[in-house]
């Protein structure tokens, strides 16, 4: 995304507004003020959303269609990269097909502008992704964990509610906002290395962990009642991050610097959201979770 940078401003301005900034910049306060009005006046020209079921006011500049390109872009060198792995029949093919289509029917109602489609790759990673505009990835080696379609429902929720949050767009919402803070106040304030990288910890931008972390958390809770409105026992949730603590056997990092809640507080987030996904869970005729 495009970037606010101090030379192109000066660039547009006349030699008296030049040196009127250059006296202002000059003074730390008025600088952090100057910082805080550009980035609320490009606030005020991202588009104001909420996430879906947990209802969170949100910022994002770029486009449904614009992000649904990106995704589309990645999806295809994904699909590229990984070619000769691609699965498209047999049991764990139809499992993911399966139940995705199912997870798919009701995110629709929150994003129905989402061109879904699913791929299954064999890779002996326990991971699946689902990129913006709805393109979804899974990796043979999530399914040993998500035992049934109910685990595996868990997984692609929470992947899928990523997107129709629009996490990515909002990260670089967030990013380019944090960017251009910093530049300012850095050319009002005589910075030492150090005093800038804490400065932009200050800002956001050394603490893209701990945002990270939050919209993991939310696309947990999404996830949830997604897999309940799909007709997938909500408890079933509980089982799978119970599974993925024991996978872990003591590989899993520190939460502290992890993107991701650790599974233990996972466990507990979930169970603290159960009472909303079961009010929203009506059990499908047939399912294998």
């Amino acid at each position: 995304m495009p970037r606010v940078r101090a030379s192109a401003i000066l660039e547009c301005m006349s030699g008296f507004s030049k040196r009127v900034l250059g006296i202002i910049v000059g003074r730390p306060v008025i600088a952090i003020v100057i910082a805080a009005v550009v980035v609320g006046a490009m606030l005020l020209h991202s588009r104001r959303q909420t996430t879906p079921v947990t209802h969170r006011e949100q910022h994002v500049a770029l486009t449904v269609s614009q992000q649904t390109e990106l995704g589309s872009q990645q999806y295809a060198k994904t699909l590229r990269a990984n070619h000769a792995r691609i699965v498209s029949s047999g049991p764990q093919y139809a499992e993911v097909q399966r139940v995705a289509t199912r997870i798919e029917g009701v995110a629709s109602r929150d994003r129905p502008s989402f061109v879904w489609r699913v791929t299954l790759i064999r890779k002996n990673e326990a991971n699946a992704f689902c990129l913006p505009g709805g393109k979804i990835v899974v990796y043979t080696g999530i399914l040993p964990v998500a035992q049934n379609d109910a685990g595996l429902a868990t997984v692609l929720g929470h992947e899928v509610a990523h997107a129709t949050a629009q996490h990515v767009a909002e990260r670089l919402e967030r990013e380019h906002l944090t960017a251009a803070a910093a530049a300012i106040i850095a050319g009002g304030v005589a910075f030492t290395p150090g005093q800038y990288v804490r400065v932009m910890a200050l800002l956001g931008a050394g603490d893209t962990l701990r945002f990270s972390r939050a919209q993991e958390s939310e696309a947990d809770h999404i996830g949830l009642v997604y897999m309940a409105r799909a007709g997938y026992d909500p408890r079933q949730a509980l089982a799978f991050w119970k599974r993925m603590q024991r996978a872990s056997r003591g590989k899993e990092p520190p939460e502290f610097i992890s993107d991701h809640p650790s599974d233990a507080h996972r466990v507990q987030r979930v169970e603290s959201w159960l009472p909303e996904a079961e009010r929203a869970y009506t059990p499908a005729r047939s399912s294998n979770g």
